[in-house]
């Protein structure tokens, strides 16, 4: 036999072990995997143990509904409430997240800007945000679109100026604000969409004054929360 043959019959036989040795440890996770996914009825595996809802029903708590009240001011539970503005036509309708459905991870708020304002000092979120900027007259939310936003970005302080229907993406812990809903000349829907479950109590450029910053332009401003001691 030479050295070659010999060679081979041992890379085969070392091979032949590799083999059995490889098929071992698949069978072994193939069965951890089986046991740990194992199918349930109709092919599906199985679901997280569910809670009843409130209204006695299995998925009764994935819903929630209008209930029809009177909106009211600092509502994080229905879906309308009164808006912060006058220039926010009322009732705005507000999607509060983990507030108001617990377990979600999104808010979302849906208001019609009748008239200029702007607010807002640069801040930070946890999450990813989007910005909305859309007509309100149906069924063409684009076209309808006749208004001027600023909207100053990134800690540059960019200034963009937003004249058709935008969808603006803030990846979280990008620096973004003021917002300024400079000329209205038909009604604005805006949605801020949040990719969060609350909207974080972000943090803020420190000392920074809304009523001295150059706008560039008309400021209708108006702040969130009491006015401020003199």
């Amino acid at each position: 036999m030479s050295l070659d043959s010999t060679g081979k019959k041992r890379t085969t036989r070392r091979g032949f072990f590799k083999k059995i040795i490889t098929g071992v440890g698949i069978l072994a996770l193939a069965s951890s995997l089986r046991g740990l996914l194992k199918p349930k009825k109709n092919g599906l595996f199985a679901a997280p143990k569910e809670t009843p809802s409130t209204d006695g029903t299995k998925y009764g708590k994935y819903f929630l509904s209008d209930n029809g009240e009177p909106p009211k001011a600092n509502d994080f539970v229905s879906l309308n409430s009164l808006p912060p503005f006058p220039e926010i036509a009322s009732p705005q309708t507000y999607f509060r997240g983990a507030s108001a459905l617990p377990g979600a991870t999104a808010t979302i708020g849906w208001q019609v800007f009748n008239a200029p304002v702007c607010w807002e000092t640069p801040h930070v979120h946890k999450y990813d945000e989007f910005l909305i900027f859309l007509g309100a007259e149906l069924p063409d939310l684009c076209s309808s679109f006749d208004s001027e936003i600023d909207l100053w970005m990134g800690e540059e302080m960019e200034k963009h100026t937003i004249t058709s229907s935008t969808v603006v993406f803030i990846p979280k812990g990008f620096q973004h604000a003021p917002l300024n809903f400079r000329v209205i000349r038909k009604p604005v829907l805006f949605h801020a969409l949040y990719l969060g479950p609350y909207l974080d109590r972000s943090p803020r450029v420190p000392d920074f004054d809304l009523t001295t910053f150059d706008w560039e332009g008309p400021a209708n401003l108006k702040t969130f929360g009491p006015p401020k001691k003199k």
